[in-house]
């Protein structure tokens, strides 16, 4: 299996909801007729366009990235072609994830032991050395 990620946009005059269920019938698309596995869904919502399409200037976009055979790409684009709510989309493979991927749990243990670290290692100014609080208390008798 290859890792992909395909974008879409959504007629932005359509209601919130409507919108919603498209996104989800891709979803749903991609996991029964494409047999893909989905890593990730993300809903950007509505957002500017950079040009305008059609009559839009605005289009709520969604992002998937998911596991699929090459041979199965044609029903998803075969899905987009058929929706006319749909005004654009792209389909594109993933090498740099599937050549390295992420290392999102060793991200995050660093990240728990960096919030251990942290926790442990903080330590009052007043303690940090007797030579800062020396310095400190004679500078502030000279202001005085």
């Amino acid at each position: 299996m290859r890792i992909y990620e395909t974008m879409f946009i959504v007629n932005p005059e359509l209601d919130d909801e409507t919108r919603e269920d498209i996104a989800n019938r891709v979803k749903t698309w991609i996991e029964e007729k494409v047999k893909g596995t989905i890593r990730k869904f993300d809903r950007w919502g509505m957002r500017q366009l950079a040009f305008r399409v059609n009559k839009f200037y605005q289009g709520d976009y969604t992002v998937v990235l998911f596991d699929a055979e090459p041979y199965s790409l044609k029903a998803l684009e075969e899905m987009y072609r058929i929706t006319p709510e749909i005004f654009r989309w792209m389909i594109f493979r993933r090498e740099d994830i599937e050549k390295h991927p992420p290392v999102e749990k060793a991200e995050e243990t660093s990240n728990e032991e960096k919030n251990v670290n942290s926790e442990t290692s903080e330590v009052p100014v007043e303690n940090s050395s007797p030579d800062e609080s020396e310095s400190k208390g004679s500078s502030e008798g000279e202001d005085s």
